[in-house]
């Protein structure tokens, strides 16, 4: 047994040549996920895939739907939605390992963002074609390439014939996009027995151990409607909203300038941001608009707690319009909704950080930075509910949420052995002379 975290020279060439064997078809299967158009609601079909490719690894599947964890409803992180569970599960494998190591999971998630407009691609967006050393489509970044990437990190542990000797558990879960409430909630809730976690979303080959928290508002305003001959009989909501748009933004330019945060700002500007996102006025161009509704996201630094950012937002609402009477009878609404992730932060010095960045120095030739994510990730889920530390690690970002995504094939080889590697350095391993044939594979609640 190799102690951890230290991974042989040998054996790490070993796991590279047999990532490197393996890379056509990590792409060809990231490639049928891209095909699937797997955007909130509808991730049941690329699931069906992984749950299909895992089973060819020879390992035992669990089927886990939002609405199997008892309370999930009732969490703080939990947000209602208007797509049902039924049908949309989580996949949850476990590698057992053969000795006494520490565990580690291996989490990713297979929904999308929606592609826009499709005619603004230069290819189709849920092609999956792989043109050029590019796998290219909705997703291929962000991050089916991942969870191709981790898949196939567990055929390449077996093609080399490494035997972990903790157990690895793999998480293909749902949701992820749209607040991870249905899915890296529930995995995390249901009960998370690994002693770290790594999720390979696009992190560039950095490591991301921090986030912000982000939540999601609504500030509606009353105007009063009139015809447009008659402009001046009404109030116009349009108007009445404008000093609060103003005021979030102003509010954005100074928690700019005011909140930090180090591992976020050895990349980003800032640490922090306010973006109103939407407004929506008016039926009716001959007629006054009678309300107004602004939608915006603010985030907060881990420092920060979501019930402060809150009442730093509604304050700011309420004082943008204090000196205009008309809001005496009137006063604008402020709401709550969707997104209300938490911030989570794990220490540079976590066993997990410096395994993952010493062994990807010592075997892969990357130095990755630790720093923060500026936005919510699933991380936060095992880090704040699960006492279990978390990071991300994965390859570039090519444009994902855009025009145009795409993922080099060698990155994605790149990441599948990093994955191999770390695993190899946390867990322990033992090398056989031949590889061991895989166990047959049972699938709970796949049929």
């Amino acid at each position: 047994m190799t102690a951890a975290p230290s991974v042989d020279s040998e054996d790490a060439q070993r796991v590279r040549d047999a990532v490197a064997d393996l890379t056509s078809d990590a792409a060809a299967f990231a490639s049928t996920l891209v095909r699937e158009r797997s955007v909130q609601g509808n991730e049941a079909d690329a699931q069906r895939h992984v749950i299909e490719r895992v089973r060819e690894l020879g390992l035992d599947v669990r089927l886990l739907e939002a609405t199997d964890v008892p309370g999930i409803e009732d969490h703080p992180e939990f947000a209602e939605t208007d797509d049902t569970y039924e049908g949309r599960p989580n996949v949850i494998a476990t590698k057992p390992g053969a000795g006494d190591g520490r565990s580690l999971l291996f989490n990713g998630h297979v929904d999308v963002v929606p592609e826009g407009d499709a005619e603004q691609w230069s290819f189709d967006p849920f092609g999956g074609e792989i043109v050029d050393g590019e796998l290219r489509g909705r997703g291929a970044s962000d991050m089916k390439g991942g969870v191709a990437a981790m898949l196939f990190a567990v055929e390449a542990l077996s093609r080399a014939g490494v035997e972990l000797a903790g157990d690895l558990t793999i998480q293909s879960v749902i949701e992820e996009e749209a607040g991870g409430y249905g899915g890296s909630l529930a995995t995390a809730l249901d009960g998370c027995d690994a002693d770290a976690v790594v999720i390979p979303e696009p992190t560039d080959f950095d490591l991301w151990i921090a986030n912000d928290g982000v939540s999601y508002f609504r500030v509606t305003v009353e105007g009063r409607g009139a015809h447009a001959a008659h402009t001046d009989e009404g109030v116009n909501a349009i108007e009445k909203l404008y000093p609060i748009f103003r005021a979030l933004q102003d509010l954005h330019d100074r928690r700019k300038e005011t909140v930090h945060d180090d591992l976020f700002e050895r990349e980003y500007e800032h640490t922090v941001s306010l973006n109103p996102g939407t407004i929506r006025a008016g039926e009716w161009p001959s007629s006054v608009p009678d309300e107004a509704v602004l939608e915006g996201r603010v985030s907060h630094a881990p420092a920060e707690t979501r019930e402060g950012i809150r009442t730093t937002v509604e304050e700011t609402v309420r004082e943008a319009v204090a000196d205009d009477p008309w809001f005496d009878e009137h006063p604008p609404e402020v709401e709550w909704f969707g997104w209300r992730g938490s911030s989570a932060s794990i220490s540079p010095d976590e066993p997990i950080v410096t395994t993952v960045q010493d062994v990807l120095s010592e075997s892969l030739g990357v130095e990755p930075t630790a720093k923060g994510f500026p936005g919510g990730i699933d991380t936060r889920f095992f880090v704040n509910y699960a006492d279990t530390p978390a990071l991300c690690f994965g390859p570039g970002a090519h444009n994902i949420h855009g025009t145009d995504e795409y993922l080099p094939v060698d990155e994605l080889e790149r990441a599948t052995a990093g994955l191999a590697l770390i695993a190899m350095a946390w867990c322990g391993y033992e090398v056989a002379d031949e590889p061991a044939a895989a166990p047959d594979a049972t699938t709970e609640g796949a049929e």
